[in-house]
Order: structure tokens, then C-alpha cells, then sequence
């Protein structure tokens, strides 16, 4: 049974004064990085900038650069993928969720490539493994070759190259992690407003098959040029800690140490409470996410409503969640996240029952409250995971959580698509999403800070 205290093997111990703080203040002694040498420190002298700032940028383009393999950078895609396989919305679905779940496979393997090889080396694989997935999915040819288009953009995409734009801010920063977390998202949210209608203008201008070569052309020149010259893997090559904090000489601190005793392994995070509630959570907000997201045309239609109201529901939805990412942001850094995260499946909630009774106007109002929802969820993924177990394998956990929502996200536009073909609408669906969102809401209110405790020194 999970439960919501660590044991330690033997050692005596004192609980930490201030439960749901930064890791630094979290983390026992023992799961704090290791130390390096005077020698060492001494060599790396501080930077007057925190070079932290301008690796959120860079983590920032990072995830943007994660839209062709998004539900939401697909979407446009669908008409044309069920036109020229002649597949039905449940055919389509079906291929989608089949190649999401052996996606979802691959990811904690993945996250423990990033923890043995770093994060600047994965992150240039990463992005060069996107540019070959989207030339790939201009050559698709047929239902099996789709299967592979979506496998190979959902892996990267979504899966490692969203770990590795969170794990890139959760090594350089520890105090400020809800702020930067927040100003990232808020990039993302971005995205969600301007890439689907990017991507409408290239599929009008080159079709679908030139849209895919465009973005893969786009993503070559521009992103990994700026990884080779620009991305650091930690703020020990500043001799910093992170946020900026100078490192004394002979105190300094490696955090790109493998020392696996700072932070917990998945064997102990799997003791706690919060990790299968955070995992519940992922997998609730990926499975009815992707489902509004992949249907939206189909939604707003089956309304008697065109393009035009949907692609307006996508840009309200972008608002709301890039309004929320900075609240979130600071918010993050000052309350405790289950409280953040139980309010964030809440709305999506409230929004599925809008979504499932509303016409017209409501219809985007709904959209608008998932954005906000979806704004919070992202600030407690993005900052939940490292606050809670730690950095040291936080590449394998991670790819944990993100093997949960991908999978959950392969459900979603099924469960929508059946919905649609078979039970007369989405209308069934959304109240099964309805229900769903308010358990784990309530659940979520239980995800409190695994209560660490602290070896005695001395």
C-alpha cells in the first residue's frame, strides 16, 4: 500500500519544520547533491547574468517545438488523414490510440536515458528525432504508415521532449520553479493560439504532406542550431546552485551529480500517497484533454457550428490558459500544489458538464474554463514532481507520469470518437469525462508532500 511517509534504513531522524517547500528545503541531506572539490569550485566562477534566464527561453522554443506531435497541432491534420485512408472518426481514433500506447511504452526508458546521458545531449537527440518524425509523416502512405507517424510524434513530442523542457527548469531553478514553470507555459499557451492556425496556412499553401516538411524545415533551422550554441546542462558549469545562488568555495554543489542518493528512486516514490494520485491526475487531464482537442471540429459541428467558432474556442482556450500560467506560476512557489491541482481537475469538471449541455456561446466559454484548468495542471506537472521526489532520477519518474498521460490521452479521442459513431453524439462521453474529473478532483486534495524526514548530522 502507498503510503505518505518515507522510512529510513537505520538512521535517526528529524522532520523537516516546513512541509510542500522547495526541494532544497524538502530534501534530506542525504538526497542533496554531493560536493565538489575547492579546486573545482574555484575554476567556475559565477556569471554577473544567471545564464538560468536565458535557459528558459531556450526550454520554453523546446516545448513549443513539441505542436506537431500535440493533439492540438494534429487536429487539423484529422480531415485529411480520414480523407485520404478513408478512415471513420472511430478508425482514426483507433490508430491514434493504438500508436499513443506503444508511445507510452517507451517513456520511462527514455527518462532514464536523459538521467544517464544529460540533458543537453538528449535534448539535441530529442529535437533532431522530431525533424525526422515530421519528414516521416509526409510520406505516409497508408493506415500502418499513419500508426508509425503518430507513434514516432506522440514519443518525441509529447513525451520526451515535454520531460525535457520541465527538467531542464527544474535543474536550474529550485525557490523560483512555479514562477519560470509559468512564464514557459505561458509560451506554450502561445503556441496553442498561433501554431493550428499556422498550420492551416501551411496545409492550405503546400497541403499536408508539404505542412509536415515545412515544419520539420522550421524546427532544423531555427531550434537546434540555438541547442548547440546556447543550451548548458546545469549551474554547476557556472559554479552556481540553482536560481542563481554563488556557490562558496569548497561548499560548491554538483547538480548534475548521479549520486543516487539525492532524491528518491521510483521504488521509494511508489511508497507515497501523492505519486498515484499525481499519476491519476495525469493520466485524468491527458485522457479528456486530447479527447476536447482531437473532436473540437467535430464537436462545434455536431452543434451546428463551423470552423470559424471552433478555431475562435482554441484561441479563448489559449487566453485563459496562458491567464492561469502566470497565476499558477506564482501561486506555485507559495501554497501547497494539491490544492492547485484538485482545483485544476475541478474545472475541467465543470467544463466537460458545459461542454455536454450547452449550445452556441457556452460551447466556447467551456473551451475558455478548460484553458484556465489546463493552465493550472501544467504549473503543478511542471513543478509537482521534482518539488515532491527530487531531481536525481527525476528523467525515470517523470517519464513515469508521462507514460500515464500519454496513455491516458490515447483513450480519450476513443472514448469520443465511439461516443460519436455509436451512442448518437459526444454528449455520453463528456458526462463520462464529468465524472471522472470530479473524483480525481477530490482525490487530489490528499496529494500532500511525501513528509521526508531528515537525517540527524552529528
Amino acid at each position: 500500500m502507498p503510503t505518505d511517509v518515507a522510512v529510513l534504513d537505520d538512521i535517526a531522524v528529524e522532520e523537516i519544520p516546513r512541509v510542500g517547500a522547495p526541494a532544497s528545503e524538502v530534501l534530506p541531506s542525504d538526497f542533496l547533491p554531493s560536493k565538489v572539490s575547492q579546486d573545482e569550485v574555484a575554476e567556475a566562477q559565477p556569471s554577473t547574468l544567471f545564464y538560468g534566464w536565458l535557459m528558459l527561453p531556450l526550454a520554453m522554443l523546446v516545448m513549443i517545438a513539441t505542436s506537431p506531435g500535440q493533439t492540438f497541432g494534429l487536429t487539423f491534420f484529422n480531415a485529411k488523414f480520414r480523407a485520404a485512408f478513408d478512415l471513420s472518426q472511430t478508425g482514426l481514433s483507433v490508430t491514434y490510440l493504438l500508436a499513443t500506447v506503444a508511445a507510452s511504452f517507451a517513456l520511462p526508458t527514455i527518462g532514464g536515458w536523459v538521467d544517464r546521458f544529460g540533458l543537453r545531449r538528449s535534448a539535441l537527440v530529442a529535437v533532431t528525432a522530431m525533424v525526422a518524425a515530421c519528414i516521416f509523416a509526409s510520406q505516409v502512405q497508408g493506415v500502418v504508415m499513419l500508426f508509425f507517424a503518430f507513434m514516432l510524434l506522440r514519443t518525441v513530442g509529447p513525451g520526451s521532449m515535454t520531460l525535457l523542457a520541465n527538467n531542464t527548469l527544474a535543474t536550474w531553478f529550485d525557490r523560483r520553479l512555479g514562477l519560470v514553470s509559468g512564464v514557459m507555459q505561458v509560451g506554450m499557451a502561445g503556441a496553442l493560439a498561433l501554431v493550428p492556425a499556422g498550420i492551416v496556412v501551411l496545409i492550405d499553401t503546400f497541403g499536408w504532406r508539404g505542412a509536415f516538411l515545412a515544419i520539420a524545415a522550421i524546427i532544423a533551422c531555427t531550434l537546434i542550431p540555438l541547442l548547440l550554441f546556447f543550451y548548458r546542462q546545469s549551474p554547476s558549469e557556472m559554479g552556481l546552485l540553482p536560481d542563481g545562488d554563488s556557490a562558496p568555495r569548497g561548499e560548491g554543489l554538483d547538480w548534475s551529480s548521479p549520486d543516487p542518493a539525492w532524491g528518491m528512486d521510483v521504488k521509494q516514490a511508489r511508497q507515497h500517497r501523492a505519486f498515484w494520485i499525481l499519476l491519476a491526475a495525469a493520466a485524468t487531464w491527458a485522457l479528456i484533454g486530447t479527447g476536447l482537442m482531437f473532436h473540437l471540429e467535430a464537436i462545434f459541428q455536431s452543434r451546428g457550428m463551423g470552423v470559424a467558432e471552433s478555431a475562435r474556442a482554441l484561441s479563448c482556450l489559449a487566453i485563459g490558459m496562458g491567464a492561469m500560467q502566470i497565476l499558477s506560476g506564482l501561486l506555485a512557489d507559495r501554497l501547497s500544489l494539491h490544492w492547485l491541482l484538485g482545483t485544476a481537475i475541478g474545472l475541467m469538471a465543470v467544463s466537460c458538464a458545459m461542454l455536454a449541455t450547452g449550445q452556441g456561446g457556452t460551447l466556447i466559454v467551456a473551451y475558455a474554463l478548460y484553458g484556465a484548468a489546463q493552465g493550472i495542471k501544467t504549473i503543478v506537472a511542471a513543478t509537482a514532481w521534482a518539488r515532491y521526489f527530487g531531481r536525481a532520477h527525476l528523467g525515470k519518474i517523470r517519464g513515469i507520469s508521462l507514460t500515464a498521460a500519454i496513455a491516458g490521452s490515447s483513450v480519450g479521442p476513443l472514448a469520443m470518437g465511439i461516443s460519436a459513431d455509436y451512442l448518437g453524439g459526444f454528449t455520453p462521453a463528456l458526462w463520462l469525462f464529468t465524472t471522472m474529473a470530479v473524483g480525481v478532483s477530490l482525490a487530489s486534495f490528499f496529494a500532500t508532500p511525501p513528509a521526508v524526514k531528515r537525517p540527524v548530522v552529528g
